[in-house]
């Protein structure tokens, strides 16, 4: 099981170029993918979606790209224009800002877009990129890893305390039917009707309650998915939506629990679940 978010950092390098790739991910439904950074022909954004979807199923991923010119090759050729631009910016700021030193070529040709790829000797640009990019996923991979393992434990301690709660539940439920009984008992002793504990009518209403508030089966189903969802943390695929639909479901039993069984303690045990299911929620949505 994976955490959705992460960062990770690779870096390549040719005696020309330096290429730093850092990916970014945080909790998405699906698998979004962005790419930022310095734009040539040659950035291979179509293949770096394409090995990030192979990894990956779910988060939103930025991919921050940095190239760098260590020397001007064959394959290259320099834009005076932006040089010069460049420079005028960067004296005139020096300026304002009263600062010293020299500007260098080195800073000149780091400059985006002065030092541009020509059409056919991209290919070394793209290969490091690449290159840097898998690093940089490796790095992103181990990090979700990590965390998730850190999620798993705190949503199997979560899931223990539904079951210690159904458990709760259960306990009173032969309690239900008993309590009506005595309610409806005590009321008809109240209003003085003279009826006899073991009038035909009175014991059809309490074996119609009995057979409306009888919450067995939605305390086994519960139990079914509490369990599924403490397997499903073990599971070395992604299992972020399979978990969203078991908190759905035991959500939607607990509240049939609570409708069902007109139970004020029972109605405080669904209510301790249930805030118990909006923090299992809050994790999950962080899982891959």
């Amino acid at each position: 099981m994976k955490s959705m978010t992460g960062h990770g950092r690779g870096e390549s390098r040719s005696p020309s170029w330096a290429v730093v790739v850092e990916c970014h991910s945080v909790n998405r439904k699906s698998l979004e993918v962005v790419v930022h950074g310095d734009r040539t022909p040659q950035m291979p954004e179509q293949q770096m979606r394409e090995a990030v979807h192979r990894r990956l199923s779910r988060g939103r991923v930025q991919i921050n790209v940095g190239l760098q010119k260590l020397s001007v090759g064959a394959g290259s050729r320099i834009d005076r224009e932006a040089a010069e631009a460049f420079a005028h910016e960067a004296r005139a700021l020096k300026g304002f800002l009263n600062l010293a030193g020299e500007l260098t070529l080195a800073e000149v040709l780091a400059a985006p877009g002065v030092c541009r790829i020509a059409e056919d000797g991209g290919g070394e640009v793209e290969d490091l990129v690449l290159k840097a990019l898998e690093s940089s996923l490796d790095a992103l991979e181990a990090a979700r890893a990590a965390e998730g393992l850190a999620l798993k434990e705190i949503l199997k301690s979560q899931a223990g305390g539904l079951h210690s709660i159904l458990s709760q539940i259960a306990a009173q439920a032969p309690e239900i039917v008993s309590s009506h009984r005595s309610l409806l008992l005590q009321r008809i002793a109240q209003a003085a009707i003279p009826l006899e504990t073991d009038n035909p009518r009175l014991l059809a209403e309490i074996a119609l309650f009995a057979e409306r508030s009888d919450i067995t089966e939605e305390i086994d189903r519960a139990r079914i998915h509490a369990s599924r969802l403490q397997q499903k943390l073990e599971d070395t695929q992604p299992v972020g939506r399979t978990l969203e639909f078991l908190v759905q479901e035991l959500g939607r039993e607990f509240n049939t629990i609570a409708s069902k069984s007109q139970s004020a303690a029972v109605t405080a045990l669904v209510i301790e679940a249930k805030t118990g299911l909006d923090r299992i929620r809050e994790q999950i949505a962080n899982i891959e």
